[in-house]
């Protein structure tokens, strides 16, 4: 491999020919192939798709070889009717890390031979009453029910519809429950404040009557005098009589 110093032109270029090893100034690190560059990005094929990065965060880029390109050699050189020559490369690509290049071998396997084993179980495929199918489809055939993701028998899913029913009614009832205590407890509330309220008014001194008057301590020596309430007319004070 050599180092490819970085420098860029605005026009686009395609890189097709070899695989390339992209530095990232992170330290992050791109295998696959350069599909295209200019001055502000770098599209890099790494095989499962293509992820663009800015210019500017790339260090270096290295060509090589890369297993995505020869996977597609190897690709070119095979007939469509090669189920086994497909089937090896599947395996092949699968151990370098090739996902998506290996289900597509495989899938290109079983356009030429529909029942072949090895690609078919590279797919997750099963076989029900000699038929190859998907994992789905093998359950749903065997009357299987799909519940939050889980595949389950008719009677599991009835199950589990009740418990969640049950759940359902239990959190009903607890809500129902703590909404009436809040509201208890918001009338016990208001009540306290209004006796507190009540209580208070019934301590203010009533006007025109002394603060002593109704709590059982009068005075010491009482007037002699009427006493004149508001609004009463004032009667003349009563002299001794005086003996002769």
């Amino acid at each position: 491999m050599k180092s490819l110093i970085f420098g860029l032109t605005a026009v686009i270029l395609p890189l097709a020919a070899f695989g390339d090893e992209v530095y990232l100034k992170s330290g992050g690190q791109l295998s696959g192939r350069i599909v295209s560059r200019s001055a502000t990005t770098i599209e890099v094929d790494v095989g499962a798709g293509r992820i663009k990065v800015p210019a500017s965060t790339v260090l270096r880029i290295e060509e090589g070889r890369s297993a995505l390109q020869e996977y597609e050699e190897r690709a070119g050189q095979l007939a469509a009717g090669d189920a086994a020559g497909w089937v090896a490369l599947g395996e092949w690509a699968s151990g370098k890390g090739l996902g998506t290049q290996a289900r597509e071998a495989y899938n290109r396997a079983l356009k030429a031979s529909p029942n072949d084993a090895r690609a078919n179980a590279a797919l997750g495929n099963v076989q029900v009453d000699g038929r190859w199918m998907s994992e789905d489809e093998s359950f749903r055939a065997r009357g299987y029910v799909q519940y939050q993701g889980d595949w389950v028998t008719p009677a599991e899913h009835q199950a589990l519809l009740r418990e969640s029913a049950a759940a359902d009614e239990q959190a009903r009832v607890r809500q129902e429950t703590e909404s009436r205590v809040r509201e208890a407890e918001a009338r016990a509330d208001e009540a306290e404040a209004r006796a507190r309220q009540a209580e208070a008014e019934a301590q203010q001194p009533v006007e025109g009557l002394p603060l002593w008057y109704g709590w059982g301590a009068g005075p010491v020596a009482w007037p002699t005098g009427p006493i004149v309430g508001p609004g009463a007319p004032a009667r003349p004070a009563t002299r001794p009589a005086v003996p002769r």
